[in-house]
């Protein structure tokens, strides 16, 4: 289609468009739902019996694998990420020690690297908390009986290990990138370490920072609306219980209504 024949935003035209469109979206979306819940109630009643037990055999090895595999899991992914995030640090100082300190694209290739340590850090601090959260309900009952006492101990050593490999590599990657970038501030045991290391960040940067949170809000939003219609389907079989979908909505209007007050707040200041 040639530019004259596009249609100009926000003109009589585009929006008959849009609301033409968004219209037969919201018909086709409520005859897949309302189809899709049909059939899937039909389906539960008849498979209702073997979904009941397939509930019933998850709930049954569940303990099993929170004490005896989920530990492993823990352990196995923080090994994995503190040899990645080592490999990318002795790359990125080999980098900066090569660096004449004019050549832009050889430092790029350094920071590359150090945001690669920053970003498998931040997984794991984000992942071992959560799977830790997972093996929390078995640790009181593991520690009644004496034949998985020693359980619980390895996954709080683990835990603990993974917290502390995660702080360190994210405060040796900042101590790298102030190397060539010492106008950069804040320590990663600042509690307010965000906001000292933004306010020393130059107007490219911090506009990069604010593009880069309004595309995760967009994706975001997605994300909390895709998982939560995957809850409310994967319930209609497998008894799964309402909070998933609760909190899933929770977190999701949380976030909205934030980024709400955040832009409000921000506009009475300009």
């Amino acid at each position: 289609m040639s530019n004259n024949n596009k249609v100009k935003v926000d003109s009589p035209e585009y929006n008959k468009k849009t609301k033409k469109k968004f219209i037969i979206i919201m018909i086709v979306c409520f005859a897949i739902g309302g189809f899709g819940g049909y059939f899937g109630a039909a389906a539960t009643d008849l498979f209702k019996g073997e979904l009941a037990d397939i509930g019933k055999l998850l709930a049954a090895k569940l303990p099993y694998f929170q004490a005896y595999v989920m530990p492993w899991v823990i352990f196995t992914f923080t090994l994995v990420c503190f040899v990645l995030g080592e490999m990318w640090i002795k790359k990125a100082k080999k980098q900066i020690a090569s660096w004449d300190g004019e050549d832009d694209e050889h430092i790029e290739v350094a920071d590359a690297y150090l945001n690669k340590v920053a970003t498998s850090s931040n997984v794991l601090m984000i992942s071992i908390q959560v799977l830790f959260g997972l093996t929390t309900y078995q640790l009181l009952s593991a520690f009644e009986t004496t034949d998985n006492f020693h359980m619980p101990l390895v996954s709080i050593v683990i835990y603990f290990a993974g917290m502390f490999i995660s702080l360190s590599q994210q405060n040796r990657t900042v101590k790298i990138a102030k190397e060539y970038e010492p106008e950069k501030k804040g320590s990663v045991y600042d509690m307010k370490f965000q906001e000292v290391w933004y306010e020393s960040c130059d107007e490219a940067e911090r506009q990069l920072i604010g593009d880069a949170s309004y595309e995760t809000f967009r994706f975001m939003n997605s994300v909390f609306s895709t998982f939560e219609t995957i809850t409310v389907i994967v319930g209609m079989f497998i008894p799964i219980g309402f909070l998933c979908a609760f909190f899933i909505g929770v977190l999701w209007l949380i976030m909205t209504c934030y980024y709400t007050h955040v832009c409000t707040k921000l506009g009475k200041k300009k």
